[in-house]
């Protein structure tokens, strides 16, 4: 691994992890990697501490370089920080910040309160976070809910942050590789034809879209890996009643501008955040959880409730580039003979919305979220 420092830090031979840190037990295990629990002996403050074992990575060492160096890049109060890394001849160790708030689902299906406005803070934090890679020619290509974790802090205002950086690269030219999650893909890539930092502005999208109604914008009947890749090279872009009746004109219209199939045409991520919807408040103080939070639970499964939102966390830290290896998939020019790789791993297809609108449930007993609560990070 490099010798340059991680955002400043860097543990040096004479001042071990051991000296800094106190270590505790296990929190995750992976393929890969196994995540422990860590201390700043001197502060207090907790992070966690993923060890890589080397000898699981032979033979594909530059899959964790990529990840690690562009780790080392980045700096931003919307994107999980490296915060120091050591190795040993048989072991990499991260120190990585360590988020418990669980991730952009849990914060809606947890609350008591989710407003069209609560949404437009979660866009702009996940539009300020791309803004910045992108200007580091830097492309995530695996932007989903399960990668935006929820931080909570001590004056109960709270902010999203991007993590799981296995598939980011950086943009020198056009890109060919078909990877990502299925429903979150950008047409570019599925057509082959070469992509760039947009795709994470139409996986952004697809993201906003459902934080407003609850299921993805294009959808599979079938759960087929083909129509569902289908619809996304259509690009039909439909906003039904009566899910979308109450939503405001200025969030459909900048949902249309980051679905655009035509990538010129698409907005970027600094002109997400310009957006009257989304820096002018253009949005509206209507509480719909128990709506959203229905069709969240109908259509993913990785919306139902969660015993414990600090594992949420460690899962995404967990991850390593190694495990991304199974995202790479099959492409619209050979799926037909690869049927039994449709359903990938990180999957969550969605079937088509209800014919009519759930019966709103109670609400939820726990996550008091008052309107306002959520964060912007000005630049």
């Amino acid at each position: 691994m490099s010798p340059e420092g991680v955002n400043g830090n860097r543990c040096s031979e004479s001042f071990t992890l051991l000296e800094k840190y106190r270590i505790g037990k296990v929190i995750g295990d992976g393929n890969f990697a196994v995540v422990k629990e860590c201390m700043d002996r001197s502060t207090g403050k907790e992070f966690a501490l993923k060890i890589i074992d080397k000898a699981k990575c032979c033979g594909k060492e530059h899959l964790i370089e990529n990840e690690v160096s562009i780790l080392r890049r980045v700096k931003h109060p919307n994107i999980i920080m490296l915060v120091e890394e050591m190795e040993t001849t048989t072991e990499l160790f991260l120190v990585m910040e360590l988020v418990k708030g669980g991730d952009l689902f849990d914060a809606i299906t947890s609350s008591t309160k989710y407003t069209e406005r609560d949404g437009s803070a979660m866009v702009y934090n996940l539009a300020s976070a791309l803004r910045y890679l992108h200007g580091l020619s830097i492309v995530h290509r695996d932007i989903k809910p399960e990668n935006l974790l929820v931080c909570e802090y001590p004056d109960g205002t709270k902010s999203l942050k991007l993590g799981d950086f296995g598939l980011a690269t950086v943009v020198e030219g056009p890109l060919y590789t078909v990877c990502g999650t299925p429903t979150y893909v950008a047409p570019e890539i599925i057509a082959e034809t070469g992509y760039g930092l947009k795709v994470d502005v139409w996986a952004a999208g697809v993201i906003t879209y459902i934080l407003l109604c609850g299921f993805p914008p294009f959808r599979s009947e079938n759960n087929l890996q083909e129509d569902l890749f289908d619809q996304i090279l259509a690009g039909k872009l439909e906003f039904p009643a009566p899910y979308w009746d109450n939503i405001t004109d200025s969030a459909k219209e900048l949902i249309s501008q980051m679905l655009q199939v035509n990538v010129e045409a698409r907005c970027t991520a600094g002109e997400i955040l310009s957006h009257p919807w989304v820096s002018d408040d253009a949005s509206q103080e209507n509480n719909m959880q128990a709506e959203v939070t229905g069709k969240l639970k109908q259509h993913f499964n990785n919306a139902l409730p969660k015993q414990n939102s600090t594992t949420t966390g460690v899962s995404v830290i967990m991850n390593t580039a190694l495990d991304k290896e199974g995202q790479v998939f099959c492409s619209k020019h050979c799926r037909d003979s690869s049927k039994s790789s449709r359903e990938q791993t990180s999957a969550r297809e969605a079937p088509p919305p209800p014919e009519s609108p759930r019966p709103p449930g109670p609400p939820a007993t726990s996550g008091c979220d008052p309107a306002g609560t959520w964060r912007r990070h000005r630049d």
